[in-house]
């Protein structure tokens, strides 16, 4: 199973039932979601080597362009918990979670 996969997968779970159409936008913003936190990982560093984190941050970084996160009742993953009301902050969660992995803000070019 792909990072895609799971990264659907974990997200269809916290949206609960969803018809076709719903599914293939659900899958269109987890594809969108595991490229963009891809890009933002340190060099060096693949989704496969922080699996579990990433597949994590990347459900919540999707949900958090849903629309319908509202009715998250509960999700943990490790120390993070995520609740009923929380959409707004989804996104800063799914980075948080990725915090350690992520290239820095700042590029020193030179002097």
């Amino acid at each position: 199973m792909t990072i895609a996969d799971q990264v659907l997968n974990q997200a269809e779970l916290l949206t609960g039932e969803l018809d076709d159409t719903g599914r293939e936008r659900l899958r269109l913003l987890c594809t969108a979601a595991v490229r963009a936190l891809t890009a933002q990982l340190r060099d060096g560093l693949s989704p496969e080597d922080i699996r579990e984190d990433f597949v994590a941050a990347a459900s919540l970084y999707a949900l958090s362009r849903w629309g319908r996160g509202e009715e998250i009742q509960e999700f943990r993953a490790g120390d993070l918990t995520v609740k009923k009301g929380q959409t707004a902050n989804l996104e800063a969660e799914a980075l948080s979670l990725l915090g350690p992995y992520l290239k820095s803000g700042f590029t020193f070019v030179g002097v």
